[in-house]
C-alpha cells in the first residue's frame, strides 16, 4: 500500500487570499477531525507572492484519497472557494520514503 501525496498550487484572485485562507483552514479542520487516514494537511503561502497558496496533503492510500474527494465538506469547500481561485495546479504523487 502506497501513500498518496497531493500538491496543490493555487493562484488566488487578487484581494481574496485572506478569505481563501480562512475557508481552507476550516476545511483542514474538517479533514483532520473526520479523516483518520489523512496523515498530513499543510497550508503554506510563499513569502514573495501575495496571490499564491500551496496545499500539501498525504493520505494513507488511494481509497483514503478517494474518500476525501467524495466527502460533502470537500464538495462544499470547492464550491465556496471556486470563485476565489484564478488557477489550480494539482499534482498527485506516491510517497517514496520506503
Amino acid at each position: 500500500m502506497s501513500s498518496v501525496v497531493l500538491f496543490v498550487e493555487l493562484d488566488i484572485v487578487p484581494g481574496r487570499r485572506d478569505a481563501f485562507l480562512a475557508r481552507a483552514r476550516e476545511h483542514r479542520g474538517n479533514v483532520q477531525k473526520n479523516e483518520a487516514d489523512c496523515q498530513r494537511f499543510d497550508i503554506s503561502v510563499p513569502d514573495d507572492d501575495d496571490n499564491k497558496v500551496r496545499l500539501y496533503e498525504v493520505y494513507t492510500d488511494q481509497a483514503a484519497f478517494d474518500h476525501h474527494m467524495e466527502t460533502p465538506y470537500m464538495q462544499e469547500y470547492r464550491a465556496d472557494t471556486g470563485p476565489m481561485v484564478a488557477n489550480r495546479q494539482l499534482t498527485k504523487a506516491t510517497l517514496a520514503n520506503d
